[in-house]
């Protein structure tokens, strides 16, 4: 098999690796801003992030170039191309480069997940917290102390903080 297609896949894959691990310090730091409320230094990560994504695409362009080559080599469909199926035909020093680079870049993506998911939910609780606040603060009735002409008091009146609710 081609050495040289071998090498430059591995290659890629660890540059995908380094830009996933990138994402995850990103993502961790993203917490810590959630917590804190520091939307500004939000908006600067998710700006760093759109730039990130942009060499994931290219690197994976190059990638599928490289699996097409490979699948030509193989004889075998883009499509049919895993690293598994690159490993069983490798050698064990070959192989094993491309299985450390696999669970280099499955490690990255599940630290991602779970990162997400705790960042979502703390997003969501920030959310709920204050669309509680905005309902506490336009639910508070105006209290008056005068009667209407049947001698009763009159209805407590809601007052409202905003003219219209989004």
């Amino acid at each position: 098999m081609d050495t040289g297609l071998l090498k430059k896949l591995t290659d890629i894959l660890n540059k995908e690796n380094d830009i996933y691990d990138t994402f995850l310090k990103l993502s961790n730091n993203k917490t810590d801003l959630i917590v804190s409320g520091n939307v500004s230094e939000l908006e600067n990560i998710v700006k760093v992030e759109q730039s990130l994504i942009i060499k994931i695409a290219k690197l994976e362009d190059q990638r599928e170039k490289i699996v097409e080559s490979l699948s030509t080599v193989l004889g075998k469909n883009p499509e049919e191309i895993t690293i598994s199926e690159l490993t069983s035909r490798l050698g064990q020093k070959e192989a094993a480069e491309l299985k450390e680079c696999q669970e280099k870049i499955l490690n990255s993506i599940n630290g991602l997940k779970v990162n997400n998911e705790l960042n979502s939910k703390l997003i969501k609780n920030s959310l709920e917290y204050i669309d509680f606040s905005i309902n506490m603060m336009t639910s508070v009735g105006t209290v008056t102390n005068s009667y209407g002409s049947s001698g009763n008091a009159d209805e407590v009146k809601k007052r409202n903080l905003f003219d219209v609710k989004l």
